[in-house]
């Protein structure tokens, strides 16, 4: 069926196609179905199409002597152009069951995160927005011994939801001391057990306890079910983080190992507060474990003397924990310089994070940094113990900052200081010193210290200055006047020790 005349092939590819163009080629019979059906979407409206049919229709019409073929594809064609000029069917509403899942997905994410409230409230709505956003509100769960109600209660919750279990990704677990544990707390206490064997995929678990009490908690004391439900959580693949705070392993050296043997080696990042024993000091000790757990972060306390026998039995080849790959250590409360020196030499090159609180050091020490050319970033925060009025800490960074490498990768330097010492807030009976009374030399030495070549990678320095009521801005000006050129780096941070109110501000 092909002519002379122009085809609708040939013009299909036009910008538009003109209403008589189309309706020329199928009076002369140019044209297949299949060509109709693509040159439509070039007529250009649907006011066009059917003007084409009603043309069409009116000259078919006056010609009834049509052969057999030719009568057919005419009816086709009037058919098709019908059906494609008709009106669409009303749509139904849309109703918020339709909504595809991926976006009900993304918006209870967001609210997770934002507003809670919302997220509880979506719950509500219908059956399927329950099963989408109730798992978000799980997950981080709470566990605690105080109410043996809310704990049967929960318990059975958890055994009769399993998406909710799989959603669970942070697990906290509080624990009142021993003293203050009425008779159904233990059983309380093997609930929450029941609960931690059916998480599927957490990624931390953190276990607190009361760190000043005669009555604290003791893993010796544990029952076997809580004690291995907290193993089995450890031996998840997912997990990443522990964290125990004021629980005390009143364990042995051997012992200690077994707690962790069977963790899963994704147990990088681990925070152990408090929690040593004078049992350390006992000489049992064990053979280099066959698997030892590699540490990227690492969290101790090192306040008492059992601190630091822990720290040296880290420290050690026979110890579950392989602190030679460590990034990030953390040492709270640092009362004892050397055994920090220690973690730091046997961390050496590959720790890029290094933060100290230091609580109280003897004068005239400092901690060995010289292992450390990876140390990125350098963070020194000082108890009330050190004050610029009285016993100042700029001393003692001197030092430290002295043992680092000419090598070093030193990038941030963090301190935080305490001006002067915690007083009555009345300043009519105390009134503050001014700042001219303290002593400048001391930043003076630090500023000398820093523009040496090897801190020439240092980009800013910040300094936090804990007052309680003096010019912190005027003492600040004046250190930074002797720092010199240092002091034109330094971001200062002003605390009210005697108030939770925060201001940043730098020297002009």
């Amino acid at each position: 069926m092909r002519g002379k005349g122009r085809s609708v092939g040939a013009f299909y590819h036009c910008h538009r196609c003109s209403p008589d163009v189309l309706l020329l080629s199928m009076q002369k019979r140019q044209t297949s179905v299949r060509q109709v059906g693509e040159c439509v979407a070039s007529v250009g409206s649907i006011e066009a199409l059917q003007s084409v049919v009603g043309r069409w229709r009116k000259h078919t019409q006056t010609h009834t002597r049509l052969p057999a073929p030719m009568f057919l594809l005419r009816q086709t064609w009037l058919d098709l152009l019908q059906l494609l000029t008709a009106s669409p069917p009303p749509r139904p509403p849309l109703s918020i069951a339709a909504l595809p899942a991926e976006l009900l997905l993304t918006v209870f994410a967001s609210l997770a995160d934002d507003d809670a409230a919302a997220l509880r409230a979506c719950t509500l709505v219908c059956s399927e927005w329950r099963a989408l956003a109730q798992p978000r509100l799980f997950h981080e769960i709470v566990l605690s011994t105080e109410d043996m109600r809310k704990s049967i209660a929960f318990q059975q919750f958890m055994l009769s939801s399993p998406t909710v279990r799989a959603a669970v990704r942070a697990v906290t677990v509080h624990f009142p001391d021993l003293d203050s544990w009425a008779p159904d707390r233990r059983r309380a206490a093997n609930l929450m057990a029941d609960v931690l064997e059916l998480l599927p995929r957490p990624e931390s678990l953190r276990l607190y306890g009361a760190r000043f009490s005669d009555y604290r908690i003791k893993w010796s004391r544990l029952s076997n079910h809580l004690k291995n439900s907290i193993r089995t959580l450890l031996h998840r693949p997912s997990m990443t983080t522990l964290l125990i705070d004021g629980w005390v392993l009143d364990v042995n050296h051997p012992e200690f190992n077994t707690i962790f043997a069977d963790a899963s080696t994704s147990l990088t990042s681990i925070s152990l507060l408090d929690i040593s024993d004078g049992i350390w000091g006992v000489h049992e000790v064990p053979a280099v474990p066959s698997r030892r757990l590699a540490l990227d972060k690492l969290t101790v306390t090192n306040t008492f003397s059992k601190d630091v026998k822990f720290i040296e039995w880290l420290s050690r080849p026979e110890s579950i924990f392989d602190l030679a790959q460590l990034t990030s250590l953390h040492v709270v409360e640092s009362r004892d310089d050397a055994s920090v020196s220690l973690l730091t030499s046997l961390i050496g090159p590959s720790l890029e994070h290094l933060e100290v609180n230091i609580s109280y050091t003897p004068q005239d020490s400092s901690i060995g940094l010289s292992t450390c050319t990876g140390l990125r970033s350098l963070s020194l925060s000082f108890g009330v113990f050190y004050t610029e009025l009285y016993y100042s800490s700029l001393p003692w960074i001197c030092a430290t900052l002295d043992t680092l490498s000419p090598h070093n990768a030193l990038s941030s330097l963090s301190l935080s200081l305490y001006i002067t010492h915690p007083r009555n807030t009345n300043a009519r009976v105390f009134p503050p010193p001014p700042v001219g009374r303290f002593n400048y030399e001391r930043w003076a030495r630090l500023g000398a210290v820093l523009r040496g070549p090897k801190f020439a990678g240092i980009g800013e320095v910040r300094v936090q200055l804990v007052h309680h009521g003096i010019d912190a801005r005027g003492y600040s000006q004046m250190a930074a006047g002797r720092m010199g050129e240092v002091g034109e780096r330094v971001r200062w941070r002003f605390l009210r020790d005697d108030s939770p109110d925060v201001e940043d501000a730098t020297p002009t």
